[in-house]
């Protein structure tokens, strides 16, 4: 948007009532100021200014309806109106009607928790079996909704004649896919004095009308899709899997690639169709899952969903469990909530600490800060307790409302990388690349200024295992992609395009993190060579702090000495 200063001095102005999920932000798609309550800027004597906004890609699914304001110095607030709808992963549910010879129809209502459906964006299918045979949405009929079910099928014994017929719901309001869901036929049918309420295929039957509808409600069964990738990925079951052995659930989406699924103790990895190892699929725990291609799947396109059709428990039937230190921790909800609310009963300590496998938080004085914002359905986690007893805790219900949304997008992680870019996408696809990752909060100084306009990129090996940009708080969340400890590491930056190495005296170690928002890992771009001391304690024969070719080091009254992370690195 842009707005004019008509006047002749200079006119400071305000937006204010920014939602959560929006942020202004500048020509490279990075956040420009912190909105928490409103934010100020001036506009020269007949001059214009240009506002960028952008949407947190991480908003919930829903509808949104906001207007924010733009005051001047007369105080004057200028509503702007925002509409917006955010669509979940539509099922890919369709029919072609001229593979078969007949059909039948059923009109009806869908219910949804007593509210009649009426969003034209959601559906009712028919199955026989896993195929669709029919898809109708909303329309609007004597002032209310209505569905229009057509089935198409071959009406021969040995086809689809007296198959019975399966209904799934998909609310887009909310983003969720009902399976299983119920029928209730406007004419009872009786059959040796049993009430039936399944309906077969049979072609030219019409059930229902305007007048006495059929009547669906959901199931408490739901369709889960799990967005997943070639190589590594960390998901997790919102709902029940429909069984407890890994080839059932993976093998009619994957038959023919290399699956690997693992938790914290056990795995099970495919062979052609047959997955062998003791590991058994549940809902509420966290997998490390890997794709990979065979000889048969070499042009193969990989299913990027994985579907997974099950109970959804209620979230007090499955509290999450957190010991101190490291836990694998399974996402349940079907919606996106910010870290601070899904989290929120966990009761976090200062030093606690969530990541995925692009992106890390840390919980500090003003609650969760970093990269992770939000917590997305299908998704495990790594959570550091610095509890020192064990504990659980159970998520918010989803109330599929768009609120408790963190303001700040995760832009570092989400954007794209500008023409200073060390890694490119190189970085992006490495992650997956590999089952783990370490992590860093880093302050990139220049003598005494920060620096906040770089991009901080690690290397292992001269592969690219991570790359991050500042994040509104001017520190630097890098994620870097790895398994084991051990291997020698190098940050790069670029400076005036001149690629340049930052620090070379680290090692990888898996889930290891160094730094944090309140004591970042602090890296000078112009430091000298040599040895320079930079302070010392004012009581005699206190530490001293000390550069050794650009690197900070700390040295104790007794000569030992420390790098920042506290590992000792040299005697006297």
């Amino acid at each position: 948007m842009t707005i004019e200063n008509k006047g002749g001095q200079i006119e400071y102005y305000t937006v204010e009532n920014m939602p959560e999920w929006l942020s202004l932000v500048d020509g490279n798609g990075l956040s420009t100021f912190d909105f928490g309550l409103s934010t100020v800027f001036d506009v020269q004597p007949l001059k214009t200014k240009t506002l960028r906004f952008a949407v947190n890609p991480l908003v919930p699914v829903g509808n949104y309806d906001v207007t924010i304001g733009l005051k001047g110095n007369n105080e004057i607030l200028e509503p702007l109106r925002i509409v917006m709808k955010v669509s979940g992963n539509t099922p890919e549910w369709t029919v072609d009607p001229t593979k078969y010879d007949h059909s039948m129809t059923i009109i009806g209502q869908v219910y949804l928790s007593g509210i009649l459906m009426e969003n034209p964006e959601s559906m009712v299918a028919a199955f026989i079996g896993s195929e669709c045979r029919g898809v109708a949405t909303p329309q609007k009929i004597r002032g209310a909704a209505y569905e229009t079910l057509i089935i198409y099928g071959s009406d021969t014994p040995d086809a689809d004649r007296n198959q019975p017929l399966t209904f799934r719901i998909w609310d887009a309001i909310r983003g969720i896919a009902y399976t299983d869901a119920n029928i209730q036929l406007p004419n009872v049918q009786m059959v040796n004095d049993q009430m039936v309420n399944e309906v077969i295929f049979r072609q030219d039957t019409m059930i229902g009308n305007f007048d006495t509808p059929a009547i669906w409600t959901k199931s408490d069964r739901v369709e889960q899709l799990i967005p997943v990738h070639e190589n590594w990925n960390w998901i997790t079951f919102g709902v029940e899997p429909p069984s407890e052995y890994c080839d059932h659930v993976f093998t009619p989406q994957y038959k023919g690639w290399n699956v690997l699924v693992k938790d914290e103790n056990t795995f099970s990895q495919s062979s052609g169709s047959i997955f062998n190892g003791p590991l058994k699929l549940t809902v509420n725990k966290m997998y490390k899952l890997r794709i990979q291609r065979t000889p048969k799947t070499t042009d193969a396109v990989l299913d990027p969903l994985l579907s997974v059709s099950g109970r959804q428990p209620a979230a007090e039937e499955i509290p999450v469990s957190l010991r101190p230190g490291w836990n694998w921790l399974p996402y349940t909800p079907l919606t996106t909530k910010s870290a601070g609310v899904a989290l929120a009963g966990a009761q976090p300590k200062k030093g606690d600490m969530i990541k995925s496998q692009t992106a890390v938080s840390i919980y500090g004085t003003y609650g969760w800060e970093g990269t992770l914002l939000a917590l997305e359905p299908g998704h495990g986690y790594l959570y550091f307790s610095t509890d020192s007893t064990a504990k659980s805790f159970v998520y918010p219900a989803d109330l599929y409302q768009p609120h408790g949304f963190l303001a700040a997008p995760a832009w570092s992680e989400l954007s794209g990388l500008t023409s200073n870019s060390v890694s490119g996408l190189a970085a992006k696809r490495s992650y997956s690349a590999y089952p783990s990752n370490m992590t860093m909060t880093i302050r990139l100084m220049d003598g005494e200024a920060v620096v906040d306009t770089c991009e901080i990129a690690a290397y292992i090996g001269g592969e690219c295992r991570g790359a991050v940009r500042a994040h509104t708080d001017s520190l630097y969340y890098l994620v870097i992609a790895g398994d084991g400890a051990g291997q020698p590491m190098e940050l790069r930056t670029v400076i005036n395009g001149e690629e340049r190495v930052i620090d070379k005296t680290l090692t990888f170690v898996s889930d290891n993190h160094i730094g944090t928002p309140w004591e970042p890992y602090v890296i000078q771009l112009n430091a000298a060579e040599g040895v320079e001391e930079i302070e010392a304690s004012a009581t005699p024969g206190g530490y001293r702090k000390i550069l050794i070719n650009g690197i900070l080091y700390i040295v104790r009254p007794n000569g030992e000495m420390y790098d920042v992370t506290g590992k000792r690195v040299s005697e006297k």
